[in-house]
């Protein structure tokens, strides 16, 4: 036995393929109504969430140090993409961090928590590639004078200059890599975050201008 429906929407009906499938085009956002509200949303990840703290360079050897994003009370935060920055002169891609020439004893850990628990993402992020293929490569990059080099590399102490590449800036892109539709989301209103969990003393034993920090991109929806 089967049944006739008509679905309309003003002068717009939902369109039949053969076989009876019903045609839809994915939404670029969550469904919403005229109350809703998209805000771009750019942050640095922070010292226990204080908002303000982002340099990554401490000392989490003895009691791990997070840094994190956490929900808000006003709107839903979706996380498309985080931006790495590790730096430090004599960057290298083989066994080194920012510029130490040697991997981290235990490494950070990047994951997401939420009401069920933590989800690792990342673990044991020991070296600069281990961040690099994190973000699975990308971008892509090449130098001809320093040989392949994935992750654009900055060059000179400062961001700028002829100097050999002292910086890499992996970008994870959770919708590309994770399938997520909208990107990673913290619920408002919720104890749910993003955390990058560091488990090594960053405050010596790096490259000459050594930085280390991640910048969150995504949009908040009210």
């Amino acid at each position: 036995m089967s049944s006739k429906t008509r679905i309309v929407d003003d002068n717009k009906q939902a369109l039949i393929e053969d076989g009876g499938y019903i045609r839809v085009q994915p939404a670029p956002f969550p469904p919403q109504d005229d109350r809703d509200k998209q805000l771009i949303f750019r942050q640095f990840l922070t010292l226990n969430g204080d908002g303000t703290t982002t340099d990554m360079l401490v000392d989490g050897s003895t009691t791990p140090q997070i840094f994190s994003i956490d929900g808000i009370s006003r709107a839903d935060i979706y996380i498309t993409s985080l931006s790495f920055i590790i730096a430090g002169a004599g960057v290298v891609l083989g066994n080194d961090f920012a510029g130490s020439g040697a991997a981290l004893t235990n490494g950070c850990r990047l994951y997401y928590e939420d009401s069920n628990g933590e989800v690792n993402i990342g673990t044991n992020l020991a070296t600069n590639f281990d961040f690099i293929r994190l973000c699975q490569g990308n971008p892509a990059f090449a130098d001809p004078t320093l040989g392949p080099f994935i992750a654009p590399a900055i060059a000179g102490a400062t961001g700028k200059g002829a100097s050999p590449a002292d910086g890499i800036i992996p970008v994870l892109d959770f919708q590309k890599i994770f399938g997520f539709q909208y990107g990673l989301k913290i619920a408002k209103g919720t104890n749910h975050r993003l955390v990058l969990e560091i488990n090594d003393d960053l405050t010596t034993g790096l490259g000459a201008n050594a930085a280390f920090n991640i910048i969150a991109y995504g949009f908040e929806l009210k």
